[in-house]
């Protein structure tokens, strides 16, 4: 019986495992360069928003104008092909801006009259929050409107200042 015993060299081991280095670090350079980034849909839904409740801030105000004195006006709201959708009553402050309550549900009240929609945007819940300065009073108070993913923007009822979208 004879029984032979190979060894394999060790050149060998090493020449397995530099191809498998090489191969791995291909892999890595192709998914890096054949991936695109997606963007965010939520908020570039959300900044969509932004745009019909800047829009809203200020057709709300020009209606106030013109009705001027009144607490509360109609705001009426259209479609893209410029059909009639909603109706919804605004409160508006001294100014002629969308107020509402000093608090959280207040703010949550001013995105619904201005928007006629829920606090949500691509199935996520849009925050209201309430924030105010030392004093409590109308002139010195904003919402901030804000997704969980951290972009938000402000809203001061005082003086109709909405903020650009931030991150």
């Amino acid at each position: 019986m004879n029984k032979t015993n190979k060894k394999k060299p060790s050149t060998s081991n090493v020449f397995k495992a530099a191809i498998s280095a090489i191969f791995a670090i291909t892999l890595g350079v192709t998914i890096n360069f054949l991936h695109t980034d997606e963007k965010d849909t939520t908020t570039i839904a959300f900044a969509l928003n932004l745009d019909t409740f800047k829009r809203h801030v200020v057709s709300s105000h020009w209606q106030w104008r013109v009705r001027q004195p009144t607490t509360m006006i109609m705001l009426i709201h259209y479609n893209e092909s410029g059909k009639e959708t909603n109706r919804t009553p605004v409160r508006m402050n001294h100014n002629g801006w969308p107020t509402a309550e000093l608090s959280s549900e207040g703010c949550e009240k001013i995105w619904t009259s201005l928007m006629a929609t829920p606090l949500r945007v691509d199935g996520f819940k849009i925050h209201a929050d309430y924030y105010a300065e030392l004093e409590e009073n109308e002139d010195n108070y904003w919402c901030r409107f804000s997704l969980s993913s951290g972009a938000y923007f402000d809203y001061f009822p005082a003086n109709g200042t909405v903020t650009n979208l931030s991150d």
